[in-house]
């Protein structure tokens, strides 16, 4: 895996191109985040559809990515909120992304 990789998916997110993350999903692709797990690339995809305000931005910046054979987190911002995903790939497509980033009202500091 390299970071070209992350870039494009990332890049898919920026441009609102669900026929590309279409293609770098595993059919058995599960993902996990604070609202719970979605179980297949079809649920998630249907997720994403039917939600593009939450997924889509083109204010999605990388800070890091972090690779370890076949797989590596990315942490970044999503219009100025931190996130981090942590993504597995298989046979050259995305199996698994277990997403971290705070949900609900900010803390102040």
């Amino acid at each position: 895996m390299n970071k070209n990789f992350a870039e494009a998916w990332f890049g898919a997110f920026r441009a609102k191109d669900i026929s590309k993350l279409e293609l770098e999903l595993a059919d058995d692709f599960v993902h996990t985040s604070p609202y719970g797990e979605v179980k297949s690339k079809k649920a998630y995809l249907d997720l994403v559809k039917a939600n593009p305000e939450a997924f889509f931005s083109p204010k999605i910046e990388i800070l890091d990515i972090f690779e370890c054979g076949n797989k590596f987190a990315v942490r970044y911002l999503v219009n100025n909120n931190p996130a981090c995903d942590c993504i597995y790939v298989q046979n050259g497509q995305i199996s698994k992304i277990y997403s971290y980033y705070h949900v609900g009202k900010k803390p102040v500091f």
